[in-house]
């Protein structure tokens, strides 16, 4: 598949089989990420991979708990036993750093590098994936990173799903780029 391809394909997903994904294929979807650029080439990362599905759903309901809390606008959204955080994806990766005030904002912004090759690569592989942006609140929470397997000292920085998606990716539509171009 050629990189535009992939690029202007890709979508996120939010309905996936109840397939598993192979143990290599989450390993190559790990090593484009770890391909990224990342400041001073630090590497920040580590990366909890989650296949187990009661945890998935654990980390679902907790995130839904926090999300009635804090955005009390939208929590009639998440008072359903329906996993509307990870929508049952068979695999739910947590890309993590080190905790740490002077690199915090680097950190992030490596983590998300990592994590567009690794939606790349999972769409080049007939995968799905979404980013589960919510799930960062659990950061507020060491108890429940702990039984995440996200390791002492870390945050959470980046959680994404993976998976089998159920129906077919549909095009997107994109604006023009919004360009201020200086000579």
């Amino acid at each position: 598949m050629e990189l535009d391809d992939c690029i202007k394909g890709r979508r996120s997903v939010r309905a996936y089989a109840a397939a598993p994904v192979p143990k290599a294929t989450i390993e190559a979807v790990l090593e484009a990420g770890v391909w990224a650029p990342s400041g001073m080439n630090r590497q920040p990362w580590k990366f909890v991979v989650i296949e187990n599905p009661e945890l998935i759903k654990y980390v679902s309901d907790e995130t839904k708990k926090i999300l009635r809390e804090v955005m009390p606008a939208m929590a009639k959204q998440f008072e359903t036993e329906k996993d509307v955080i990870c929508y049952e994806a068979p695999v739910l990766i947590l890309i993590c750093t080190q905790t740490d005030k002077r690199w915090g904002e680097v950190n992030t912004l490596d983590s998300v590098l990592a994590a567009q090759n690794m939606f790349l690569k999972a769409y080049e592989m007939r995968l799905g994936t979404c980013y589960m942006g919510f799930v960062s609140y659990l950061n507020n929470k060491p108890e429940v990173l702990q039984k995440m397997g996200v390791p002492e000292g870390y945050e959470l920085q980046v959680p994404l799903i993976i998976g089998h998606p159920k129906t077919k990716q549909g095009a997107g539509k994109r604006n023009k780029p919004d360009v201020k171009w200086i000579k």
